[in-house]
């Protein structure tokens, strides 16, 4: 029997695909190279929400997907943060963290059981080096920035990435701490996440709007 899905995480969901939109109204005009990635981040996202939807209504048991897809969407997102780095070095070590993360992911998977490995470990885990990653990016650039911050398009989408993980590292040990007391509580947190990604994807839309092909290291690039 199928599981019933709180309106609001559809609409969450469906928030994933503003920022491609967006892309759409610059009529033709580019967008930066890191924009670019997160436009695929977002279109990966849209698209394994969109499967879990489905099998949750179906089947109410999607945790496999996760396996797949979190390390897919984390590669992604770092790939795209790293281009945004203001030193070779660092960009350097956010691409370095990709084939770690995928290795240490698949090693505790193999050496534990991979439902509670993933659940209780792993995706927070992701979540919050993704955390740590974005929040970074966002307040290294903003010291380093010449100009307004608000006329980049890296300070709306790293703002807008920080919030979507850092409701990641909270719900999941959440959601696992209390799933058999207080299901009422965990629905309640779902929802709040639902609520706080859609924020983050307008916030990441608003930075595609502003997104431009200016210099790598530039102060709004």
């Amino acid at each position: 029997m199928g599981t019933r899905i709180p309106v609001v995480l559809h609409a969450a969901v469906l928030s994933q695909a503003m920022p491609v939109c967006a892309a759409f109204l610059r009529r033709g005009r580019l967008v930066s190279a890191p924009a670019r990635v997160v436009l695929v981040w977002c279109i990966v996202l849209l698209l394994s929400d969109i499967l879990w939807l489905m099998i949750a209504h179906l089947h109410g048991e999607n945790l496999w997907l996760q396996y797949l897809t979190v390390p897919l969407e984390s590669g992604i997102a770092l790939w795209a943060l790293s281009d945004w780095q203001t030193q070779e070095v660092m960009r350097i070590a956010y691409r370095v963290t990709i084939p770690i993360l995928i290795f240490i992911t698949a090693a505790v998977s193999i050496a534990l059981r991979p439902a509670p490995a993933f659940d209780q470990l792993l995706a927070p885990f992701h979540s919050l080096v993704l955390l740590a990653a974005s929040l970074y990016t966002l307040v290294h650039r903003t010291l380093l920035a010449e100009q307004a911050v608000t006329e980049a398009d890296w300070f709306w989408i790293t703002l807008g990435m920080s919030l979507t993980f850092g409701t990641d590292v909270a719900v999941r040990p959440f959601a696992e701490a209390f799933i058999m007391t207080r299901p009422d509580w965990v629905a309640d947190a779902y929802i709040t996440k639902g609520w706080v990604d859609i924020l983050a994807f307008l916030l990441i839309t608003r930075g595609i709007l502003r997104a431009s092909l200016q210099p790598r290291f530039g102060g709004s690039s």
